[in-house]
């Protein structure tokens, strides 16, 4: 089901954000959904979305947390495809997202049973999203689109092997996704996902891809990879793999 995108005012916003504590009954019970029509709250982007898509999010407790964002990443880089990076960085977006369309899944999955005391805390850190690093990393949807978007950007043939790959572990995620300057050129961090994949060795264990990655950083000081080509990149990709085994 396709439905546009919506987002808050500036205003809305700042009331929201002055008001969580008064509203921790609100997060914790039946959300904002009276105030899903108002002008502050309902704002069109000009953007469409599968509506019931993003629907389906599990809203299920983790095991693991990559155990579950795998799915859920999937669903929301696939129903919010729509979507350019400049736009995901803004926080109205998300904000409107987790409040109303997303509240029962942001709800489940960050808040569950917290007590009255801890809401707060878990409400800024996964309602709201002010600033780049907390987009990437803690907002409860666009967090999700990112890890797709990377996926998806790396390896636009199959992101969701690219997905699964990044999101083996948390720590990979965090190792790989965190790491703004690589996943921003695109041909270095296709070839680490390319290295992930043949040498099992790297992810075989969380300790082994922190080492790689330190080598990888060590040893990639200076050099200028959009003007290497492929072979260039995985020989010394290889190299670095070579320097994370004597470290292990």
């Amino acid at each position: 089901m396709v439905a546009q995108l919506k987002y808050l005012s500036d205003a809305a916003l700042a009331q929201l954000k002055g008001a969580v504590i008064s509203n921790v009954a609100r997060y914790k019970a039946d959300g904002f959904l009276e105030f899903a029509d108002d002008p502050g709250w309902n704002i069109g982007l000009g953007v469409e979305y599968d509506e019931g898509l993003l629907g389906t999010l599990d809203r299920s407790t983790p095991r693991t947390v990559a155990a579950i964002d795998l799915a859920n990443s999937r669903i929301v880089g696939k129903a919010l495809a729509n979507l350019s990076p400049t736009l995901a960085n803004e926080e109205r977006i998300w904000v409107r997202l987790s409040h109303i369309e997303a509240f029962d899944y942001t709800r489940e999955r960050w808040i569950g049973q917290a007590g009255d005391e801890a809401v707060p805390k878990l409400v800024e850190a996964h309602f709201f999203a002010s600033g780049q690093t907390k987009i990437r990393d803690d907002h409860a949807l666009s967090r999700l689109w990112w890890n797709y978007q990377i996926a998806r950007t790396c390896n636009p043939d199959d992101p969701d092997e690219a997905l699964s790959l990044i999101l083996k572990t948390a720590d990979i995620r965090s190792n790989f996704v965190e790491r703004i300057w690589m996943t921003s050129r695109r041909n270095i961090a296709s070839a680490v996902l390319g290295l992930m994949k043949s040498e099992p060795w790297v992810t075989d264990a969380e300790k082994n891809f922190r080492i790689f990655m330190k080598s990888l950083n060590r040893l990639g000081g200076g050099i200028v990879f959009e003007v290497l080509d492929t072979n260039e990149i995985n020989l010394f990709l290889k190299d670095c793999l070579s320097h994370a085994r004597t470290l292990a």
